[in-house]
């Protein structure tokens, strides 16, 4: 199977853009980093290739050029979180998967809203736009990867106008769900499947049994495939 190659963007560029009013610590930008910060570490665990388009959170891009970043990709994606205006809205929490105007990438962008909707568990279903401008797509990274034969997904995550929502995207524990539920969904999309790694604990390099047994579960907790072998 060829190498699959991702490019990440984590979206708009600075620590401090787009606060929420329903939880005036939320930033979309900060939290948007983390969060391709993480669904990279998942994704590479799956073998896959990515990239991302800024290498800091205060390196500002032109869209286009952060589309074009993509350049040898299967796929680019740009994080986000949406709003409803500037205030608190309680009624709108829906994933969107924004994409190109060809059709190219319904499929996997209503995939990835549904996956959103699932692991947040927000009222109401994901969906997916596409919107046409007057050069072709409207979204000027969608633009960019579309220019270089790349398909382009914005992929909101429910909205920061909306309480639960954004109190649920700051929560370290469920951002790391997220990116893990993400990661599993395009390594399946793309046919990627991780490469296991087994360790063999050797009873006799250890004073007692119990010690071996100890680092055996220690391996074993990391994610590791781990068994005790008998022996010197």
């Amino acid at each position: 199977m060829a190498k699959i190659k991702i490019c990440l963007d984590a979206g708009h560029y600075g620590k401090y853009y787009n606060q929420s009013p329903a939880n005036t610590k939320y930033y979309e930008s900060e939290m948007m980093w983390k969060l391709h910060l993480l669904l990279k570490k998942h994704l590479e665990a799956y073998g896959i290739e990515v990239v991302t388009t800024r290498s800091s959170i205060d390196k500002d891009m032109d869209l286009t050029t952060r589309g074009k970043t993509a350049q040898g990709c299967n796929l680019f994606l740009s994080l986000h979180s949406n709003a409803v205006g500037d205030r608190v809205n309680e009624k709108v929490d829906y994933p969107i998967a924004l994409v190109p105007i060809s059709g190219k990438g319904d499929e996997l962008g209503k995939k990835l809203a549904d996956c959103v909707q699932k692991t947040m568990g927000t009222q109401q279903d994901g969906r997916i736009e596409a919107r046409r401008g007057s050069n072709g797509d409207y979204y000027g990274v969608i633009r960019g990867a579309t220019a270089i034969g790349v398909v382009g997904i914005i992929l909101e995550h429910s909205f920061h106008t909306n309480t639960k929502a954004v109190n649920w995207l700051m929560n370290a524990n469920n951002l790391e769900k997220l990116a893990q539920a993400e990661a599993d969904l395009l390594a399946a999309h793309f046919g990627a499947t991780k490469k296991v790694k087994w360790y063999r604990v050797q009873a006799g390099a250890f004073a007692r049994k119990d010690y071996a047994e100890a680092q055996c579960n220690a391996l074993q907790k990391a994610g590791f495939n781990a068994i005790i072998v008998e022996g010197e």
